[in-house]
């Protein structure tokens, strides 16, 4: 049965409305940002039910001794978010809502303590993090900056970064890297989804996955429709000789994640010459405590090897990723 908001009296800077037993708080200055909080939390406490009939902009202003306008730009824009209803002849009546299920508020989780020492794996040290550079950086770039910089940029990412990052991998990591063949990413997750569609997509059915290593990496592969081959690991890294029947590889040869062990040469020159696509997680790959890093996989046969590295290790964790 429909309701009828019968009559609104004002007393104090709040109105009680006959019938409904509804209280609107309007105090403050702000009379029309305060007449709209004050409808909406009617409505999502249930004061207001569905259906109920609004009394008209007129009669609402007289009652709450407030300009008409602003009753009906109030009216107007609970109209357009939803929370009320609008017809000619009908007036202006509180929309239906579906009420919340008992008990689907989620409970708020509390912050997890930070610790002073954080030993997992994957985790550098961000107190480490250049800060006075990375602003100093930052205000020099924005400074100079075209102002087209700051809108949609190349999918593939800014020219420039792409640029830096080649001279960058060439350098560092002895990729064969042309900036046009680069793309930024949003971290090596998001990189890998692309390239897993990427397979699939040109006919591509099975990935050979290292038997021990990333969980996360295998459930994106797994959801863009590959299946798994695993491949032993050893004490000379991956066996390249089990992928056989697989249509391309996932391998971390610089520093296999979670045993550590480097991809043998030997290894190596079997990828090289494996002549499928492989995936390079060049994992870890600048980091070596007892010797000089191993150069990456890539630059011995750029023509299949798609390298993917991030800066999450160097520079930190969830300020870039690429």
């Amino acid at each position: 049965m429909e309701e009828t908001w019968a009559k609104a009296s004002v007393t104090g800077g709040r109105a009680e409305v006959a019938g409904v037993d509804l209280h609107l708080d309007l105090s403050g200055t702000r009379v029309r940002a305060g007449l709209e909080s004050a409808l909406r939390d009617a409505i999502r406490a249930g004061r207001l039910r569905p259906g109920t009939r609004l009394p008209s902009s007129r009669a609402l202003a007289a009652d709450l001794g407030i300009a008409r306008n602003t009753v009906a730009e109030v009216y107007s824009q609970l109209v357009a978010e939803g929370w009320l209803n609008a017809q000619t002849g009908a007036g202006t009546t509180v929309a239906p809502r579906r009420a919340a299920a008992p008990g689907a508020a989620v409970a708020a989780r509390a912050a997890a303590p930070v610790p002073r020492y954080d030993l997992r794996a994957g985790v550098p040290d961000l107190s480490a993090f250049p800060r006075r550079a990375w602003l100093a950086t930052a205000r020099k770039v924005l400074a100079a900056a075209p102002d087209h910089l700051l809108g949609y940029p190349d999918p593939r990412g800014l020219p420039q970064l792409r640029t830096a990052l080649a001279g960058y991998l060439a350098r560092v990591r002895g990729v064969t890297a042309d900036p046009d063949r680069i793309v930024i990413c949003a971290g090596f997750a998001h990189g890998l989804a692309g390239m897993c569609r990427a397979l699939r997509a040109t006919g591509a059915a099975t990935l050979a996955v290292e038997a021990y290593g990333h969980r996360a990496h295998r459930d994106i592969a797994g959801g863009q429709g590959l299946r798994l081959r695993p491949l032993p690991v050893d004490g000379m890294g991956a066996v390249i000789g089990r992928a056989a029947e697989a249509d391309a590889m996932l391998l971390t040869p610089a520093h296999q994640f979670p045993l550590g062990v480097t991809l043998h040469p030997r290894r190596r020159r079997e990828v090289a010459d494996w002549g499928g696509v492989v995936i390079e997680d060049d994992y870890d790959g600048e980091f070596r405590y007892d010797r000089q890093p191993v150069g990456a996989l890539q630059t011995l046969a750029p023509d299949h090897v798609i390298y993917a590295g991030t800066a999450s290790k160097s520079l930190a964790r969830r300020i870039c990723r690429s």
